[in-house]
């Protein structure tokens, strides 16, 4: 049930939300955000764009109006990623019927989407051609005129919100740039995202070009940070830090970590976790002058030492 459009979005809006309250009570600030698809909407939030109720509200609103409609026979569409040279994927690609490029993500993957029918055809064909295509296990073609029937009730519940202009920059996924200083525009623009495609490539080397080093996913998973270490490959200067990277591994552990890595960077961060019960001590322990320290040493025979 949580991997349903209408419950994922709000969860990993939820999950993304709370991860940045989390290192920004500790002091971080950005100096620009974007996201991915769904992590556009998380980005206005981020830079002020949203309260945080409003982006709640429309999390769950964009989710319930993404979700597959219950007709019979409705083809609400199928997606797949590309792996291999974007430009000859591209080629290949535009002679193929019925599928387009949804998602430019890196310099090593692009997204199709297209029919059931036309994606199950060209994973076949594109496979045929050398490509790495893995089908996605995603309900429509996002990004695409097969997700038609979510724009307009998205659009609605985008009007019944207010939104401020950011505090810092936003880029955009539809048009790659950071969003200007109209909130009318910056409304549109949005209402638009659901049917155009996300040229995150493009985003990202855009906010290079305007003096961003250090990128940091905050949300489940490194997808987006893997994208990063691709396109920026050759760039000796970026760094990527994914706060909840790996989900075999614990949690809290890989947030602490992520911190460490941004003080190191030289990020101003103060207090990770206020909420700890035990605080450590910051005055050595007085020791009984009968105390004796005891190493492995002393619990094992000659022979085992040996």
């Amino acid at each position: 049930s949580l991997r349903l459009t209408q419950h994922a979005q709000a969860a990993i809006g939820a999950f993304s939300l709370g991860l940045f309250n989390t290192f920004s009570q500790a002091g971080f600030k950005a100096d620009f955000t974007a996201g991915h698809s769904f992590g556009e909407l998380t980005a206005l939030w981020a830079a002020g764009v949203l309260t945080e109720q409003d982006y709640m509200y429309l999390a769950c609103q964009r989710g319930q109006a993404m979700a597959k409609p219950v007709e019979d026979g409705f083809d609400a569409g199928a997606m797949a990623a590309v792996i291999g040279d974007t430009k000859i994927i591209v080629q290949d690609v535009a002679v193929l019927q019925d599928v387009v490029i949804a998602n430019d993500n890196s310099s090593q993957q692009l997204v199709v989407a297209g029919s059931q029918s036309a994606i199950t055809a060209a994973v076949t064909q594109l496979t045929a051609k050398g490509h790495r295509v893995i089908p996605l296990p995603v309900s429509a073609a996002f990004h695409t005129e097969f997700v038609a029937h979510a724009q307009q009730p998205f659009a609605k519940a985008i009007d019944k919100i207010d939104f401020s202009l950011p505090n810092i920059p936003v880029f955009s996924n539809t048009t790659a740039q950071a969003h200007n200083e109209s909130v009318r525009d910056i409304k549109d623009n949005f209402k638009k995202h659901l049917l155009a495609p996300v040229r995150f490539k493009e985003q990202l080397e855009n906010i290079y070009d305007a003096g961003g080093r250090i990128f940091i996913e905050f949300g489940p998973k490194n997808i987006l940070t893997q994208f990063v270490n691709d396109i920026f490959k050759d760039k000796a200067d970026v760094v990527s830090i994914a706060v909840n990277g790996q989900a075999n591994k614990s949690a809290d552990m890989q947030l602490r970590q992520a911190a460490v890595q941004m003080a190191v960077l030289g990020l101003s961060l103060e207090d990770i976790d206020p909420y700890v019960a035990n605080q450590r001590p910051v005055a050595a322990v007085k020791k009984s002058p009968l105390a004796m320290k005891l190493s492995g040493a002393s619990y094992v025979s000659d022979k085992t030492q040996q």
